[in-house]
């Protein structure tokens, strides 16, 4: 209410945490005045204590933070273990402490119980991945999870499934439009599958460029160069959040311009332009609205921000539109596409009764130790106060980080001083806008101007600043990661991660570029 305190104003409603819809100067107008009101500069400690008291999202206490160990020489001989700075989650979420009670049980079951296992307990596993479809639906907004859900595979596989089913290129319509810099996985998939069915990547192949000046994608030309292809284009694959700069696409402008684009065709009696997402850097990063949206199909991993394990299960999404139409969109098939309880896949039927929606795309049984893990973390995320109320601390903690690191003064080089060394920089090339990223800031090594007061270089450092920086990061106890060509990625994730980790990192990474610049200058 009226106390005038950062945690005073946790009970006045969203407290911290309320910055769903906030522009740029909306957060960093926020976060001044809790600096403010708490007489504490940004970069405090006081203050990052007072956002972390004032925040109504977290689950730190659920999940298990990797412990850091400094060495003797670098903590004068204590060398006590203590929580890690983990800012990876873009790369590999943390494991929920509740996880491996989870896959314990499913262990003891196989001991106890052997093939009874199939239809025992909490999660039988002749149907253990229907446990998680609902709590996946919410994510990314299905109409109806059991319809346009499926948990199966993993990433890629799936993409290989979908496209299976929704490229189907014909005489002169072969085309596949994707983003420049998609994950490689993305594109080496759409080229074979251009490959498998005769074509040339070469011609059918169409990647989209960011512009030279932002470096970012652009929904304007995304949409500008559907419309000049269409006539040629089959399919249009894109990433919702871009692995390397953080950038999350306008997904729903995107597919409310290849519908307009499709209603035309459709008038023509012309085939549609299917709209595919790849959501490995969005699912659990970002809200998600699929099936308003009316994209066709999506595809995403859970071990980023769903937080299940490295190569835990995959899942999927099919609009419900796509529901009963195999016949226009054949789908490769296996057992269990065939539905069970109730259903006859046990029957071993001659014939293949599909599963409608999502669920007919699935071949093969799921692994019930993966699903344990991935029911385990979307529980927590639920618990805590699902993707929505993820978000809105995702954009104050993100926004904390952008801050801070203005604050020091770290996206300028700083050259040799009287008492001051020279300090290498860092460029943000993440969106100012928080409404078009998710967690992740992506930062590119800047060099040190050079003695003398000449003017600096233009552009990144030397080969393998990164990864120079990223381990400079690590023997100081802050987990970020690497990525060619000069790329640091940073990632405060809501679930586990806090404002002090924040500050920890910016305060760290300052010390760091030091290191870094004295190395470059010998």
């Amino acid at each position: 209410g009226n106390n005038k305190s950062c945690c005073g104003r946790a009970g006045g409603g969203m407290a911290a945490d309320a910055a769903q819809d906030q522009g740029p100067e909306d957060v960093g107008s926020y976060l001044r005045e809790i600096s403010e009101v708490n007489g504490a500069a940004l970069a405090s400690a006081a203050c990052a204590r007072a956002l972390d008291a004032a925040s109504t999202f977290s689950a730190r206490s659920h999940f298990a933070i990797p412990p850091h160990r400094p060495s003797a020489a670098s903590d004068g001989g204590g060398g006590e273990a203590e929580p890690s700075v983990y800012l990876t989650g873009h790369s590999l979420g943390l494991q929920p402490r509740s996880a491996q009670g989870a896959v314990m049980c499913e262990l003891t079951k196989w001991a106890e119980r052997g093939v009874a296992g199939h239809f025992e307990g909490e999660l039988p596993w002749a149907s253990c991945e229907e446990a998680v479809v609902p709590l996946l639906g919410e994510l990314v907004g299905a109409a109806d999870a059991t319809l346009e859900v499926a948990a199966m595979n993993s990433l890629t596989v799936n993409l290989h499934l979908l496209m299976a089913a929704f490229y189907r290129p014909s005489a002169g319509r072969a085309g596949i439009l994707i983003e420049a810099g998609a994950f490689p996985s993305d594109r080496y998939a759409v080229a074979s599958q251009v490959r498998h069915h005769g074509h040339d990547p070469a011609e059918w192949l169409t990647e989209v460029a960011p512009r030279e000046e932002s470096g970012l994608l652009s929904t304007h030309d995304l949409l500008a160069a559907i419309d000049t292809l269409q006539d040629s284009l089959a399919l249009v694959l894109l990433g919702g959040a871009n692995y390397l700069t953080g950038q999350v696409l306008d997904m729903e402008a995107i597919a409310r311009g290849v519908r307009r684009i499709n209603s035309s065709r459709a008038a023509r009696s012309e085939p549609p332009i299917l709209l595919g997402l790849d959501l490995a850097h969005a699912a659990g990063n970002v809200p998600l609205s699929l099936h308003d949206w009316g994209v066709d199909f999506a595809a995403w991993c859970t071990y980023k921000y769903l937080n299940a394990g490295a190569g835990c299960l995959g899942a999927i999404f099919v609009h419900a539109r796509h529901a009963a139409d195999d016949g226009a969109y054949p789908r490769l098939t296996g057992w269990w596409g065939v539905p069970h309880a109730p259903g006859p896949r046990f029957e071993m039927r001659h014939g293949f009764d599909a599963a409608p929606g999502a669920a007919g795309f699935a071949c093969s049984n799921v692994n019930p130790l993966m699903v344990a893990c991935l029911l385990a973390s979307l529980r927590t995320l639920r618990d805590a106060g699902g993707i929505q109320a993820a978000r809105r601390k995702s954009r104050l903690l993100t926004g904390y980080l952008e801050l801070l690191l203005h604050e020091e003064e770290l996206t300028v080089p700083r050259a040799a001083a009287q008492a001051q060394p020279a300090r290498c920089g860092i460029r943000i090339i993440t969106p100012a806008d928080p409404r078009r990223r998710g967690c992740q800031l992506s930062l590119r090594v800047l060099p040190p101007p050079p003695p003398g007061g000449a003017e600096a270089e233009s552009g990144s450092g030397p080969p393998g600043a990164m990864r120079e920086l990223e381990a400079a990061l690590l023997s100081r106890g802050v987990v970020v990661d690497a990525r060619e060509p000069d790329i640091v990625r940073a990632a405060p994730v809501p679930l586990y991660n806090s404002y002090e980790d924040v500050r920890a990192f910016v305060l760290r990474l300052a010390d760091a570029l030091v290191e870094l610049a004295r190395r470059w200058e010998k």
